[in-house]
């Protein structure tokens, strides 16, 4: 890998698909507006309430993460398909991280930005509209904001986004032929398989409730309850994994699964 040359193919790569990028932040654009558009027209003015906005965010960086990731990395499925990028002068991984670059980091940032743009503009128009107060929320101080999915910080979600954009990517890799749609039948399995083992431990372990993570209440039939305490370095080990090592594991068999197939 040699740095010259990567900056040299992130210049190239950015001027060539500019038109295409710019296409895709329209057409999110455009996906928003009409989209809370609609709720505009609706007569509930909590429909714009700041964790509302929160959810509507996340809503769009998962649909459009996934769908963009998927078909950004499809070409990578076949020859037949990858010819341009072939022909390009750079090493597998020099094209693996660019490509890796536009598709996360890029769009990340973009779909950040078009989402608070367009977020400013609705909620001042609802506010005029209602007359409420709502405020438009700050993407870089989302834990401030209600979490409607689940209990904990709203930020805990972005360890939920990454690997599943990194898993859509993998698939689009990985098969030859619709990618995409394949990724989405694999996310519905693992899902699947989560909530079965979940059942699973479930009805193995003692009727009780999980405190925190690390802490286990076995309820007894006479009141007299038990508290079992997680080992400290299991579940540090395991949320440290879950949080910054497996998106990358996923990155890393995408490109070795690249580098296989020669492209």
């Amino acid at each position: 890998m040699h740095p010259v040359r990567t900056i040299r193919y992130l210049r190239k790569y950015s001027f060539e698909n500019a038109k295409s990028n710019i296409l895709l932040f329209l057409s999110l654009a455009a996906f928003l507006v009409l989209w809370l558009g609609v709720y505009l027209n609706f007569t509930n003015p909590f429909l714009f309430r700041e964790g509302a906005q929160a959810a509507y965010y996340f809503v769009t960086l998962f649909l459009s993460g996934c769908l963009s990731s998927g078909l950004l990395f499809s070409d990578f499925g076949s020859k037949s398909r990858a010819i341009n990028f072939l022909l390009l002068p750079a090493s597998a991984l020099e094209k693996f991280l660019v490509s890796l670059f536009f598709g996360v980091a890029v769009f990340f940032i973009g779909c950040s930005s078009i989402f608070w743009m367009v977020d400013l503009v609705v909620v001042n128009i609802a506010n005029y509209k209602y007359d409420t107060q709502w405020e438009v929320i700050n993407l870089f101080r989302l834990d401030t904001y209600p979490n409607v999915f689940f209990d904990g910080p709203l930020t805990d979600i972005f360890f939920m986004f990454f690997p599943i954009q990194a898993l859509f990517i993998l698939c689009s890799v990985f098969f030859n032929k619709h990618g995409l749609f394949k990724a989405i039948v694999a996310m519905g399995l693992l899902w699947v398989i989560l909530i079965a083992v979940f059942l699973v431990v479930q009805h193995l372990l003692p009727v009780g409730i999980l405190h925190d993570g690390d802490t286990y209440e076995v309820i007894e039939a006479d009141g007299d309850n038990k508290l079992i305490a997680l080992p400290v370095w299991l579940t540090v080990i395991a949320s440290l994994s879950y949080k910054f090592l497996l998106t990358p594991m996923l990155w890393t068999v995408a490109f070795f699964k690249l580098k296989e197939k020669e492209l």
